[in-house]
């Protein structure tokens, strides 16, 4: 009881005294859910022609110049949308939930039936899922390269695609997922489709990004963050959000994470202190076991997949913690949980995927174990890390899900370049 109530009260502190930083300007915030020391770092290699970093650069530079300068805004009451949420509003997002399939004994396929990890490709006919991500991740590309250029046109871009999608009186995003990630002939009311919003809150860094941009004007930010309180509310007060807010397994952790991204957009610094305090460091002591395994994952299909995708969740809330004061790779709970016990266990399957006990049924890519490394070695300063992330290594190309048809530049190619250089 003691280690937890010293905790609160250096969490309060830290996080208070961040607040009064930020207040007072001593130290910019780029980014919401991005390590700052990063993008400086990548900035600062940038200008001095860095030879491990400008091929990168440069790659990604021209897919911004050519294809996310002139993408045409993506929205959720797109022009092919062929499943309109019962609802009958276009602007209410709405998705298939990925691993279910018709009942093969049922005349009409209903109620579909779990077959977990394998993705019905039904997913594909409700666009939302492809263009949340497409949309997201180019406004933050031009977001960045505004970062990195201060050319205003990728930060006029941004705030276009930004705009459409949320703001837009016609196109603009209705700030709830009721029916996200569905299941056709399911009658009760689900949470699990929350976790589709990680991929379009990404376009709120975005946002932030471009705060200093003229494209980017205080009533643009004022509203935006008026959409993000209201999908706050609805995350916080709904059924399906009250059901993901009870998930004991990545659902509960990304749902923290989803909220977290909501209020540090709207930066209400108090209230994120008290969510992280009240209800996310107690998932740590509840969701990862005496061996550092998160229970709930090992009994997927998919288990080195879902068990990182925990720990992703972790660093994720790391990142904007670290905005705040805390730390939360050196938090261990009183039960003598936290995040290195958890990337412990996974080591030795980073290391060697084929030596993962329990299921996986796909291969798994270590490409994410090894940023999952740098960021523990940069927030613990333990050398070790650097190595094992080295070690592993980082290809520097990612192809995004299966179903896209482009390729999108990956900004962690940009952001831990550092991963592939020579020691």
């Amino acid at each position: 009881m003691k280690k937890h109530l010293l905790l609160n009260i250096i969490l309060s502190i830290g996080l208070l005294s961040s607040c009064q930083a930020a207040t007072k300007n001593q130290k910019p915030m780029y980014s919401i859910i991005y390590h700052d020391v990063l993008l400086e770092e990548a900035k600062e290699a940038i200008r001095n022609n860095d030879e491990h970093i400008t091929p990168i650069y440069q790659a990604i530079k021209r897919y911004v110049d050519t294809v996310s300068l002139h993408m045409k805004p993506l929205s959720v009451a797109s022009e092919n949308k062929k499943n309109i949420a019962p609802s009958k509003d276009p602007r209410d997002y709405i998705t298939l939930s990925p691993y279910w399939w018709p009942d093969p004994s049922k005349a009409d396929g209903l109620p579909y039936i779990r077959d977990d990890g394998k993705r019905n490709p039904e997913v594909y006919e409700y666009p939302e899922r492809v263009n949340s991500t497409l949309f997201a991740e180019n406004a933050e590309l031009l977001a960045l390269m505004y970062f990195f250029t201060g050319e205003e046109k990728y930060a006029a871009k941004a705030a276009e695609l930004v705009r459409v999608w949320f703001l837009d009186p016609v196109t603009g995003m209705n700030p709830n997922m009721t029916y996200a990630q569905h299941v056709p002939g399911m009658q009760h009311i689900r949470g699990t489709g929350i976790i589709d919003s990680r991929r379009f809150l990404k376009a709120l860094n975005a946002a932030k990004i471009i705060e200093s941009s003229s494209s980017w004007s205080s009533e643009d930010k004022k509203e935006l963050q008026d959409w993000a309180k209201a999908f706050r509310y609805w995350i916080e007060n709904s059924t399906n959000g009250l059901t993901e807010l009870k998930a004991q397994n990545n659902h509960g952790l990304w749902y923290e994470v989803i909220n977290q991204v909501l209020v540090m957009f709207e930066e209400d610094y108090d209230y994120f202190k008290q969510i992280v305090n009240e209800r996310f460091l107690p998932r740590i002591a509840l969701q990862i076991d005496s061996d550092g395994s998160f229970p709930k994952e090992l009994e997927r299909t998919l288990g080195i997949h879902y068990s990182t995708f925990a720990l992703e969740a972790l660093s994720f809330s790391d990142k904007m913690c670290s905005k705040n004061g805390l730390n939360l790779w050196e938090y261990q709970s009183e039960n003598d949980r936290g995040m290195i016990l958890a990337l412990e266990y996974m080591i030795p399957y980073y290391k060697n995927p084929d030596a993962w006990p329990h299921m996986q049924i796909n291969d798994f890519n270590t490409d994410r174990a090894a940023i999952l490394l740098y960021d523990a070695g940069l927030r613990t300063g333990k050398k070790e890390y650097f190595d094992l992330s080295k070690l592993i290594g980082y290809d520097n190309q990612r192809n995004i899900e299966e179903g896209y048809s482009d390729v999108l530049p990956d900004i962690n190619r940009l952001l831990y370049y550092k991963i592939n250089l020579p020691d």
